[in-house]
């Protein structure tokens, strides 16, 4: 509530703030003190705009894979689906890093891209930069040399077959596998 702003407050305030002759120049004081230590050092200003977010993600990112789902977490059946693709494409948790769409869709594309993966796999829709790359879905996308692989959300493909066979198509395209 401290981080709110006079409209945000006015929206469940409907009437008047006042403020009380004696207590006005505590809040003043108290305001300023407040001010004075969120002012940042020189050291703090240095880092500022060059600063890189770095992406929370689950896995070791060995093979430079990068696949991240809509929503904030996968259910069991999901998760159990998406390690049984990750399998048949030879990648497990360590090959790969793992992120949903609300953790991706805080940091920039340039943090992306300071990971250098060289293969994307969006699952379902994400409110990120790495959309604006979508031209269609099941078909591979080679851009600056990163793949990207996008595809319908985990819980539609785990239920239609048809999808199933869409994302495995282009799988093998994207890991360069061969029917034997």
């Amino acid at each position: 509530m401290e981080k709110m702003s006079i409209h945000h407050l006015n929206l469940f305030l409907n009437e008047g703030l006042y403020i009380i002759p004696e207590e006005k120049n505590q809040l003043i004081l108290t305001a300023e003190t407040k001010l004075e230590s969120e002012e940042p050092t020189g050291e703090e200003e240095s880092i500022g705009s060059d600063e890189v977010l770095e992406l929370t993600y689950e896995g070791g990112f060995e093979k430079g894979v990068l696949v991240t789902y809509e929503g904030n977490e996968l259910t069991h059946e999901h998760q159990e689906l998406l390690f049984k693709i990750l399998g048949a494409v030879g990648c497990s948790l360590k090959d790969i890093a793992l992120t949903s769409s609300l953790v991706i869709e805080e940091v920039p594309m340039s943090s992306i891209l300071a990971m250098n993966p060289n293969k994307i796999i969006v699952f379902g829709n994400i409110h990120h930069d790495i959309l604006s790359r979508r031209k269609k879905l099941y078909e591979v996308l080679q851009e600056d040399d990163i793949e990207y692989l996008f595809a319908d959300d985990l819980a539609q493909i785990s239920t239609q077959v048809n999808l199933k066979k869409s994302l495995w198509s282009e799988l093998q395209v994207l890991f360069n596998i061969t029917k034997k």
